[in-house]
């Protein structure tokens, strides 16, 4: 088949979607199909084969960000002069709609993975009312629920609170798949050089965007009182985002000093140190549809210690690949913390649990049921 993928989100940008889109793409090719992803372009990215790169403008309140414009028209003359057995659509803006057009113009069936609860973002808006921004959100996934062909949800809890009530096309439940090999065999001695702290130094890791709605300063706090209570570690946040320079002065008011470290973006081949070395992975956002960070830690046999909430609730085993907790339980997440560093016995447990646990999201089963579902539109 051939099939195209739209997205506002790709390289050089970070996230979940974007990782999404790569292991999905390499899974498919893997399969032997063609594929081509149309994304918004970046100064200096380097051409990658089977990548399209759409003229694009930064976001008017998300610098990070650019957003894709239909241009320049060769390009685009080209795009809807190709064809396509399925369209496939990511992100529900300017690519997006582009996407859509394709869909629609050649009568291709489109599907739409809801990768994000785009109304919990409206906070970003600052100069629009929160509920006006939550409305916003909501009728823009709404417009591609009413006219996919089918809708991938990333996890059985999102489809269940949207299945029925906004969603009334098919729907099916595709997690994201990882690649666990692309997540093990990382070099510990390379994080001790970068952080200059001893080889054996225990590590908690975050890895994400340093957002209001991942409640950073949730595990900030949770940390300073591990740290009140005699525990001893380094918290490395691993990552970048509007709330990076708050988070770092909440860090200061809590005297946390240099046993908290912001180090900014990592590549995935770099990523892999710091999981080679993370006692545990600490993670309380509330607005996931997956939690894919939390499959890639447990690849790299690291516990989870993570909020309850959607998405997150089905990306960790509790008492297996990590343990879950009721939101705002600081005193919860202390004593995991310090249960999963004091108790050598209970974190090989956890962190063997962890692998095979991560082992049932494989890209290659994530891939085939993707293809199934195209195939079952008449792609």
């Amino acid at each position: 088949m051939r099939i195209a993928h739209f997205s506002d989100c790709y390289t050089p940008r970070i996230n979940g979607v974007t990782t999404s889109i790569q292991v999905l793409k390499q899974a498919l090719e893997e399969a032997g199909h063609e594929v081509h992803v149309f994304v918004p372009n970046y100064p200096k990215v380097a051409p990658e084969p089977g990548v399209h790169r759409m003229a694009s403008m930064y976001m008017p309140l998300q610098p990070e960000d650019r957003m894709g414009v239909p241009w320049p028209p060769s390009q685009v003359k080209a795009l809807f002069g190709q064809r396509y057995d399925a369209v496939h659509v990511h992100t529900p803006f300017n690519m997006g709609w582009l996407g859509w057009s394709k869909s629609r113009l050649q009568r291709t069936p489109m599907v739409f993975t809801h990768h994000t609860l785009w109304e919990e973002y409206a906070h970003y808006l600052k100069i629009v009312p929160i509920k006006v921004g939550r409305w916003v959100g909501r009728q823009l996934c709404d417009f591609y629920f009413q006219r996919s062909a089918a809708i991938v949800m990333p996890s059985q809890q999102v489809a269940d609170s949207l299945v029925g009530s906004r969603v009334k096309r098919p729907c099916r439940v595709i997690p994201t798949g990882i690649r666990c090999q692309d997540l093990q065999g990382g070099e510990p001695q390379v994080v001790w050089d970068e952080l200059g702290v001893p080889a054996g130094t225990s590590i908690f890791l975050y890895v994400g965007r340093m957002g209001k709605e991942k409640s950073i300063d949730f595990l900030l706090r949770a940390f300073a009182e591990y740290r009140e209570q005699g525990g001893e570690a380094v918290f490395v946040l691993i990552g970048g985002g509007p709330e990076l320079a708050g988070l770092k002065n909440l860090s200061e008011q809590l005297r946390l000093g240099e046993s908290v470290r912001f180090i900014g973006y990592r590549t995935r081949d770099r990523l892999k140190n710091y999981l080679s070395v993370a006692r545990l992975f600490l993670f309380a956002s509330q607005t996931e549809t997956q939690g894919l960070v939390l499959l890639e830690a447990a690849a790299a046999g690291v516990p989870v210690v993570a909020v309850k909430a959607s998405g997150v609730n089905e990306a960790v085993e509790n008492n297996g690949s990590g343990c879950l907790l009721d939101p705002g339980d600081l005193t919860g997440c202390v004593s995991a913390m310090k249960r999963l560093v004091f108790s050598h016995e209970e974190h090989a447990r956890l962190s063997q649990r962890a692998r095979v646990w991560a082992d049932s999201f494989s890209a290659r089963e994530m891939g085939r049921k993707m293809v199934d579902l195209y195939r079952s539109l008449g792609a």
